[in-house]
């Protein structure tokens, strides 16, 4: 019966239900919205660095991660290479020879990250080969072959088929240096990246680190990314622990503490409209109340108790939230639907999306639980809201009420 007067009592004045609804509705779908754009923007970073940088699980061996010692090279890397062939929860993997050295042409020089790979393996697990601006992914017809990136392709003043100088340090600390030919130029959406890294073939490299066949760094694509920490786990029992295993949260930690700062504040953004939207919602219950008085009066005067008077009042505030929730969700669902497809063009600001490490198109996301979490928050919100009102429509005297006074 309550439940059926709360009803009632919502729409006795239309224009007023109407306009709470509509500010709770446009309020949240508003701060949704934007929720999935910060929240689009989060994943994406991640997402670049797996695909372009450290992929679902890395193996080094101790101490190589902190100064890229070429001398830490991976000791039994084929019985790694064996076992990752016959694990089935493992979707790629590349192995790879890495060193730092300096890159240079008649115009300056610039200090990298040198990766040597194997073109056909890092395809499977990066996705470098379709970022690229010009030429080949490490062409098989040329010799020695070197892929930089635009922004080093700038400093340096070279182009494609232009030749350039790699000098590092080998494995027995001499300074060694070759000739290369550009046979490619990339660019992700990640400016540091860019900045950081150019590859060559794994052979050439281990000539030149006079290391043949040792590689430094295998670089893990899993089926399913929910799976690392289980997968993590099973390398560790498996391959012993005189290997350093690491997830792509320990290979890049940044990004971690990223995805859990952006939940944290993805939460008290939301927090922010709510509180907003909770005063309205007292204001609005709280005029109702006052327009009621002679009302209540009747109701507590044939025997409706105080406890009665004080659900309704509840009863009503929650649906009026629930109904601008309600409406609120679908709306940032359906714009959020509609932008997830198309995405969201920022290209005016890509230089700046491209220094944070994103593309300058933007797919905004929320997950399932998400809304599950928001309608929690609104019903608390709504239940709090409430409670000044209806405490304040106890307050009344049945007598007092009637005649309209309100102590």
């Amino acid at each position: 019966m309550i439940l059926s007067i709360s009803w009632r009592n919502i729409w006795r004045n239309t224009t007023r239900s109407f306009v709470i609804i509509t500010a709770v509705a446009l309020g949240l779908a508003a701060g949704i919205f934007s929720l999935a754009v910060m929240n689009g923007l989060t994943e994406q970073k991640m997402r670049t660095a797996i695909e372009n940088q450290t992929s679902h699980i890395q193996i080094h061996e101790e101490g190589f991660t902190a100064n890229k010692d070429v001398k830490l090279f991976l000791k039994n890397a084929d019985i790694i290479e064996q076992h990752l062939q016959s694990d089935k929860a493992v979707k790629a993997f590349s192995m790879r020879t890495v060193s730092t050295g300096m890159v240079a042409s008649s115009k300056g020089s610039v200090g990298l990250q040198l990766n040597g790979i194997n073109p056909e393996s890092e395809k499977q697990v990066t996705y470098i080969w379709q970022n690229m601006r010009e030429g080949d992914y490490l062409s098989e017809d040329s010799r020695k072959p070197i892929l930089i990136s635009s922004k080093t392709a700038d400093k340096l003043e070279v182009k494609m088929k232009s030749k350039v100088v790699l000098t590092l340090q080998d494995v027995n600390g001499d300074i060694v240096g070759a000739a290369f030919r550009v046979s490619g130029i990339f660019q992700t959406t990640s400016t540091a990246f860019d900045k950081g890294n150019a590859f060559i073939k794994k052979e050439d490299l281990q000539k030149l680190l006079q290391t043949p066949n040792q590689v430094h760094e295998v670089a893990i694509l899993l089926n399913d990314a929910d799976e690392v920490p289980n997968e993590l786990s099973q390398l560790k029992i498996s391959l012993g622990e005189d290997y350093l295993i690491q997830s792509w949260k320990e290979v890049l930690p940044e990004l971690s503490y990223l995805s859990d700062a952006s939940m944290q504040t993805n939460f008290l953004f939301l927090a922010v409209i709510l509180t907003a939207l909770a005063f309205g919602i007292l204001n609005t219950m709280l005029m109702s109340v006052f327009e009621r008085i002679k009302e209540i009066g009747v109701l507590m005067a044939v025997g409706m108790n105080k406890l009665k008077v004080f659900n309704m009042i509840v009863i009503e505030t929650i649906l009026l939230s629930a109904l601008g929730a309600l409406v609120g969700m679908l709306i940032g669902i359906i714009i959020i639907n509609w932008t997830a497809q198309h995405g969201i063009n920022l290209s005016m600001f890509a230089e700046g999306l491209a220094s944070y490490g994103v593309s300058d198109t933007i797919y905004p996301s929320l997950s399932v639980s998400f809304y599950i979490m928001l309608m929690i928050m609104v019903f608390v919100t709504a239940l709090l809201s409430s409670i000044y009102p209806a405490v304040k429509a106890l307050s009344l005297r049945p007598a007092e009420a009637l005649q309209g006074i309100n102590n």
